[in-house]
Order: C-alpha cells, then sequence, then structure tokens
C-alpha cells in the first residue's frame, strides 16, 4: 500500500512539470538560480579571502563550514518539527486514510516521506552551493562530492527522526496545531534573543581586519555530541583526498537508524490515540444578544477581526513581522550618520528614501499575506457571502478596511521612529509621512483588489495563497508602485532641495515640482480604484 501512496505522489509532482507549470514557477526557478548562484560566488569569495592567510585561514574556513552546518543542522529540527505536526495531524487527507482499509504503518510511511522531503528540501538545495565552493576552492576529488552529499542525507535523516519523534510526543501532550503555534513562536525568540546577543557582543568597529577575524574565531560549534560536528569531521579529511573518519561515519549512519527507529516505535504507539483526540471543539458561550450584533454593512469587518483573534494559527506571523521590524529599526539605530554626511551632503535625504523603500517592502509583504489573502479567506463558505443580504461592494470594502487600519499602524510607527533617530525635520519629514501614507493607501487597495481578482478557495494553507501567480503578480505591481512613487518624489525633492542651497526659488520653478507631485497622486489613485472596481466585477461574475 506504501508503495501505491508514494506512486502516486511521484505522479502528482510528475504532472505538475508541464509547459504551463513551469512556466507559472518560471520567476521562482530564476529567483531560486539567483540565489544559488550568489551563494556559491560568495562563498568562493570569501574562501579566497581566507586561504591567503596560510594556516590561520585554513582554521577559519573550517570554522565558516562548521558554523554553517550547525546552522543547517538547527534548521532542519525545527522545521522538521513543524512539517511533522502539520503533516501527520493538520493535513486534509488524514480524515479520507483513515476511513479507509489502510494499515497505520503505510500511513506513518506516507507522512514521514512526506515530512522528511517537506522540510529538507530547501535546506539541501541551498546548501549544495556551499560544499561545491568548498569543492572548488580546495580542488577536491570526486571522492569529497560523494561524501558530502551522503553525509547530508544522513543529517536530513537524523533531523527528520528526532523531530518526527518529538512531532508525536508533543502532540500527545498538547494539541498539534497549539504545538506548532509553540514551536513558531520559541523558533522566533531563539531568533532574536541570537541576533542581539551576537549584535550585542561584537564591537561597533574594528581596529583591523586581524581582530574581526579573531572575534569570528570565538563562535563555539565544537560539540561532539552534535550531529553537524560529525558531518564537519566527517568532510574535512574528505575535501583534502583523505578517507573520512570511521568513527563519524558511523556516528552519521548509526544515529539515522537510532532516531528512524524511534520515531517509528513513537508513531506506532501514539499517533492513533493523537488522531482521536483532534477534533472539533465548542467554547461553550452561546449565541450573542441581538444588540450585539453589528450592522450589515460593518458585519465582515467584524467577522474578520473575531475570527483573526480565535485562529490563532496566524498570530506568529504577526510576531514575525514585528520582530523584523525591531531588528530593522536596531540596525537603524547603529547608522553613522556624521560619518555619511561628511562624506555626502545629501546623505541623510538619502537614507530617508531608503527607509521609505525598505518600507514599502515591509508594506508590500505583509499586504501580499493579509489582504491580499483575505478574499481567499472565506475558503468554501464564500457561497454564505453571496447568499446573505450584502453587496459584493461593501464586502470588498470591508477586506480593504480589515486589513488597511493596522498595515498602515504599522507602516506609519515604522517611518516615525526611524525618521527619529535619522534626525529628520522640516519638510522631508513632512514628506516621508505623507508618502508613506499615501503608499499604504494604494499598496492595501492594490492588495485586496487583486485578492478579488485572482482568488483561490481551494487550499491547504492560506499562507500558500499568499505564493501563488497572483500574488507575485501583485507584488511585482506593488513593488514597481513604490519604486515609481518614490523615484518621483526623490526628484521632486531634490529639484527643490538644490534650488534652495543654490540661492533661491522661483515661482515658474515649481511647475515642474507640481506636475510630479501631481503624476504620483494620480498613479497611487489608479492603483487604488482600478483593482478595486475590477475586484467587485470579477466577484460579481465568478461561478462559485
Amino acid at each position: 500500500m506504501f508503495s501505491l501512496f508514494l506512486r502516486q505522489k511521484i505522479l502528482m509532482l510528475r504532472n505538475s512539470f508541464t509547459l504551463g507549470g513551469l512556466m507559472r514557477r518560471l520567476p521562482f526557478i530564476l529567483l531560486g538560480a539567483g540565489l544559488w548562484l550568489l551563494l556559491y560566488f560568495g562563498t568562493c569569495r570569501v574562501l579566497s579571502f581566507l586561504r591567503v592567510t596560510g594556516t590561520f585561514g585554513e582554521i577559519l574556513s573550517e570554522k565558516l563550514l562548521s558554523l554553517v552546518l550547525s546552522g543547517v543542522a538547527v534548521f532542519l529540527l525545527i522545521s522538521t518539527v513543524i512539517t511533522s505536526l502539520s503533516s501527520f495531524y493538520l493535513s486534509r487527507d488524514i480524515p479520507f486514510l483513515r476511513a479507509r482499509p489502510v494499515e497505520t504503518g503505510d500511513i506513518l510511511k506516507l507522512k514521514s516521506f512526506e515530512s522528511v522531503l517537506l522540510s529538507s528540501w530547501t535546506a539541501a538545495l541551498f546548501t549544495m552551493p556551499v560544499f561545491v565552493a568548498y569543492g572548488a576552492s580546495y580542488r577536491a576529488p570526486a571522492l569529497y562530492y560523494a561524501v558530502s552529499s551522503l553525509s547530508f542525507l544522513l543529517l536530513i535523516l537524523i533531523a527528520g527522526g528526532m523531530g518526527m519523534t518529538a512531532a508525536h510526543l508533543l502532540t500527545r501532550v498538547f494539541p498539534a496545531k497549539r504545538s506548532r503555534e509553540f514551536l513558531l513562536g520559541l523558533g522566533l525568540l531563539l531568533f532574536l534573543v541570537f541576533y542581539f546577543a551576537i549584535k550585542s557582543s561584537l564591537p561597533e568597529g574594528y581596529a583591523s581586519p586581524q581582530e574581526f577575524l579573531k572575534t569570528f574565531t570565538l563562535f563555539k560549534t565544537d560539540a561532539p555530541l552534535f550531529p553537524g560536528y560529525w558531518v564537519t569531521k566527517t568532510l574535512l579529511p574528505a575535501i583534502k583526498g583523505r578517507t573520512p573518519d570511521v568513527l563519524y561515519m558511523t556516528l552519521l549512519f548509526g544515529g539515522s537508524a537510532l532516531f528512524l527507529f524511534t520515531a517509528d516505535v513513537a508513531g506506532r504507539r501514539l499517533y492513533c490515540r493523537n488522531v482521536e483526540k483532534i477534533g472539533p471543539s465548542w467554547d461553550g458561550r452561546g449565541p450573542l444578544p441581538e444588540r450585539s450584533y453589528p450592522r450589515p454593512g460593518v458585519a465582515v469587518f467584524f467577522k474578520d477581526i473575531r475570527v483573526f483573534f480565535r485562529d490563532t494559527g496566524q498570530w506568529p506571523q504577526i510576531f514575525i513581522i514585528g520582530a523584523l521590524v525591531a531588528v530593522y529599526i536596531y540596525n537603524f539605530k547603529s547608522m553613522p550618520l556624521r560619518a555619511l554626511m561628511g562624506l555626502y551632503p545629501f546623505a541623510k535625504e538619502v537614507l530617508v528614501i531608503v527607509n521609505l523603500f525598505m518600507a514599502g517592502l515591509v508594506l508590500t509583504a505583509m499586504a501580499a499575506r493579509f489582504l491580499f489573502t483575505s478574499v481567499s479567506f472565506e475558503g468554501r463558505a464564500f457561497w454564505v457571502i453571496r447568499s446573505a443580504p450584502l453587496s459584493l461592494r461593501r464586502f470588498l470594502w470591508s477586506k480593504f478596511l480589515y486589513g488597511f487600519v493596522p498595515l498602515t499602524a504599522i507602516v506609519t510607527v515604522l517611518v516615525s521612529v526611524t525618521n527619529y533617530l535619522l534626525k529628520v525635520d522640516g519638510p522631508i519629514l513632512l514628506l516621508s509621512e505623507g508618502t508613506a501614507l499615501l503608499l499604504s493607501v494604494s499598496v492595501s487597495g492594490l492588495g485586496a483588489g487583486l485578492g478579488a481578482v485572482f482568488p483561490k478557495f481551494e487550499y491547504e494553507n492560506i499562507a500558500s495563497v499568499a505564493v501563488g501567480m497572483g500574488a507575485m503578480t501583485f507584488m511585482l505591481i506593488a513593488l514597481g508602485l513604490v519604486t515609481v512613487t518614490l523615484s518621483a518624489g526623490a526628484w521632486g525633492y531634490y529639484t527643490y532641495a538644490a534650488k534652495i542651497r543654490a540661492g533661491g526659488f522661483h515661482t515658474a520653478e515649481s511647475i515642474p515640482i507640481a506636475l510630479c507631485l501631481l503624476f504620483v497622486l494620480l498613479i497611487n489613485a489608479a492603483a487604488f480604484y482600478l483593482p478595486m472596481r475590477v475586484g467587485i466585477k470579477k466577484l460579481r461574475t465568478m461561478q462559485f
């Protein structure tokens, strides 16, 4: 039976590689290829810089490999636990498989295969250029490439066995969905602690490159009980053409067999009882009084707010956004503003433009996740909206309002705090704040409108809607809108500031600047109005 399930998965994968499917995935393929080449050439440059220092450089290159493998091992473990919780307990095909004459062992094998594959392909794909770069730098023999592939596969199996075991044990104590959210929050907290600890431990500047390299060697990753250390010790002899250490190869083979066996035992003992725990729950509260129900015009808006606070699965994404914003603001705090202004008189203005562009990226990412997906979030229950005494125009405006308010608040706070850290004042302060508000309106309308043009009511996870072709189209248009708006605004302000510094600004010279401002307002108004209008028409003509 497992071979039948596996064949079905392979056929699904093969059928997805059609010409149309490849064309839809072409932007992702090109982006992945670009990142792959960037990692490869970046690692080659770093190694060429380190190895020119002789023996000390060899130590540093080995330390770099150890750091990479340690980080990848931690990522694999956390990713496998989260993926296993989704695959074993939250996947939509679990009720179907449980209702069929299928042995539990076959379900466990299928879900184990899915969990290990889905949690490791990204790490494998983007660790490969690092291995290839090391082989090219050291001119390693073919033995190194075979050993690196085998040892990394064994590392994946070790992390997979540990992660699946942890997923079964966590679900035995906590609900699967809550366990996944807890792990996401824990991973985010660990990232923040690690980032700020490293940032605070490093000096603000280095007197010499040797001081930087000395600081780099202080990071400790040599833990003999850690699987990443076993892989490092296996690869170091192979990269120089020597036979790998038998001890560490044995540890990798034995560890993968042991943890996979442990995951199988834990699954057979706990899986059936864990699945029986999963079911619909009732919070014990009865219907609301009639006066507590909102008016029909704002019913969808209040419904979305209640669903958000009820669906804790969306909360970790807010925490992730908050963490990224905190890291972003912290980096702006350490910006050497005085030194930059001494080099270039418009350094502060350039930083304001860069800050607005980064805020536009944050706004686009949040709108893609929360506004573009807002219509699709209705799922199969969209027929309720169609049959309700509610116009689709009011429905889409409620979706816009639901995302516009928090997104505008976050972007406004982000721009205001960074402007304060940059000591921005005068006209450029008002211009930056007004631009942030204008982009919040236009990008929010663009997200809600295109989300109605490209809805996807059948989905496994709502986050998958934010990475489809419709979402890619929205993000490309939104980034183009941000770029055009900031470019036109920067030209207008630079023209004005240059005239002022040159000695005066005449009224006749304000006409091009006024036209530039009018162009910015018109293009943002079009980006807001047209998608909303087309989205309403698309919802009205949709067959559901």
